[in-house]
This record gives structure tokens, C-alpha cells and sequence, in this order.
């Protein structure tokens, strides 16, 4: 509905994927606004990304994705954004524009994410 209604603001500067992403983020932000203020009508944002998650991880046979998305789970909100939207193919260009953060901030934060995934499943 969001993207119906905020099409005609779309004014081709940055690709449609991104501008997607960045509507979706703050379609899924406003979302959890509203469910801090009204939480007994609402799952939370985490609840139903722990839900698909676990939805994907129970679809998906295979143990190393399982252990990639317990992994995932563990991020903070920020992180656990921009590693999905790493995993998904995005450029880090891309995840700047949707995330509103630097393109060298996602570069370093991606890599810091790795190095502890790297970690971690070393550790298993």
C-alpha cells in the first residue's frame, strides 16, 4: 500500500530496488513505533522477524543456514538490516541509500560482521 500510494514521489535518482528497500525500512519502522505505543495490539518487529526467520530456517534443511540465521538473530536492529540486505545481493551503495548511512560505514560494518561470523563459526 505504501509503495501504491508514495509511487508518483519516486523520481528515478537512485535505483527502483533501492527506493523499495527504503520505503519498506520506514514502512517497518513506523510500524514499530506504533507497536511500542500500542503493544498489547501488536507483535513486535523482532517477534515477526524471529518468526520468518525461524519460518525459513525450519523450510531450509541445510545446518550451515540455520547457524546463519542464529547468527543473524544476535545482531542488533541496524546490523541484522544491513546484513540481510547484504545477503540479498544488494551494493553497498544500495545499503547506504537504504539504511541512510555512509557507503564506507557499510563497508566496515559488513566487514566487521563477517570477521564475527568467521569467529563464530570457528568456535563450533
Amino acid at each position: 500500500m505504501q509503495l501504491w500510494s508514495s509511487f508518483s514521489k519516486f523520481d528515478g535518482r537512485v535505483k527502483i530496488s533501492t527506493w523499495i528497500y527504503r520505503i519498506a525500512l520506514n514502512t517497518a519502522i513506523s510500524f514499530y513505533r506504533y507497536d511500542c505505543k500500542h503493544s498489547d495490539r501488536l507483535e513486535s518487529l523482532d517477534e515477526l522477524i524471529i518468526s520468518i526467520s525461524n519460518f525459513e530456517i525450519e523450510t531450509e534443511k541445510d545446518e550451515n543456514i540455520s547457524m546463519l540465521y542464529h547468527f543473524i538473530e544476535q545482531l542488533d536492529k541496524l546490523d541484522k538490516a544491513l546484513i540481510l540486505l547484504y545477503l540479498d545481493d544488494n551494493k553497498y551503495r544500495d545499503i547506504a541509500d537504504i539504511l541512510g548511512i555512509s557507503e564506507t560505514n557499510v563497508a566496515t560494518k559488513i566487514s566487521r560482521i563477517k570477521k564475527r561470523l568467521k569467529e563464530h563459526f570457528c568456535n563450533i
